[in-house]
């Protein structure tokens, strides 16, 4: 694996057992933490992460490969989050939901983490599979 695409796994592992744990997932019967205890542990265990693969690891450069992933995988994202956000605008619309229901910070930040995970886990995707232009 390349520093880089370590990297990308500690971005990828830490929110998605986050989430998998506060929405209870996971089913391990104990009840789950505060959403702010929950982001705090995603972040502690994201840069704890981090430091130990910037230790073992050699440290290389973003080459165009990198780049080009990255740019992909932020379209494929972001695009996502364009058709999330519309379809968060017709349910107001079309009164399916209350404004506040769709603006509780439980859900916005359940859909930040899917959106983030969609862009790592895209990345990681395009790692294994190989990217051309």
């Amino acid at each position: 694996m390349s520093y880089q695409e370590k990297l990308i796994w500690g971005q990828f592992l830490p929110p998605l057992l986050g989430c998998a744990y506060f929405f209870g997932i996971l089913g391990v019967g104990v009840r789950p933490w505060s959403l702010l205890g929950n982001i705090i542990l995603v972040v502690v265990l994201q840069i704890g992460y981090l430091i130990v693969v910037a230790i073992f690891s050699k440290i290389e450069d973003r080459d165009e490969r990198d780049r080009l992933i990255e740019y992909k995988a932020y379209k494929v994202s972001y695009i996502s989050l364009t058709v999330l956000g519309g379809i968060w605008v017709w349910a107001l619309v079309a009164q399916w939901f209350t404004v506040g229901q769709l603006t509780s910070p439980t859900l916005i930040i359940m859909a930040w983490f899917a959106v983030e995970a969609l862009r790592t886990g895209t990345q990681l995707v395009m790692y294994r599979m190989g990217v051309s232009a």
